[in-house]
């Protein structure tokens, strides 16, 4: 009887992991790798939560009107191994960033290197 709870629970245990793997994405997978663009645009909202920290970005479009973009970053973690932090990233900031986005076309990125307003730039502060 104990065989079969044991080979029960390590079932449920490999299900949720798989599971788990699964629901995470690889960048490669969503996001054109090869090719990095450059940002520039006033951060309008901050999202410090993880698995990913997101920045909202208002750029200039072409046509000079307005794009916003949503930025994902590495978590938490991540960010503060790098030197940032919540006190880092302010609502007005002028940022400049190269992401690689995504490949179906929407103004979605992952973030490559961040230069913040007084020049400081962040070298891989994410997953491209």
């Amino acid at each position: 009887m104990r065989t079969h709870i044991g080979a029960g629970i390590v079932g449920m245990v490999l299900v949720a992991s798989v599971v788990s793997l699964s629901a995470h994405h690889t960048v490669a997978s969503l996001f054109d790798t090869t090719t990095l663009v450059t940002l520039k645009g006033t951060l309008t909202e901050v999202e410090w939560k993880n698995p990913h920290v997101f920045l909202h970005l208002d750029t200039r479009g072409d046509d000079g009107g307005t794009v916003a973009w949503t930025v994902e970053t590495l978590n938490l973690q991540g960010l503060s191994r790098v030197g940032l932090n919540q006190g880092s990233l302010k609502v007005g900031d002028v940022l400049s960033m190269t992401v690689c986005v995504k490949k179906d076309g929407a103004r979605w990125a992952v973030t490559d290197a961040i230069a913040m307003p007084g020049g400081t730039a962040y070298v891989r502060v994410g997953g491209c």
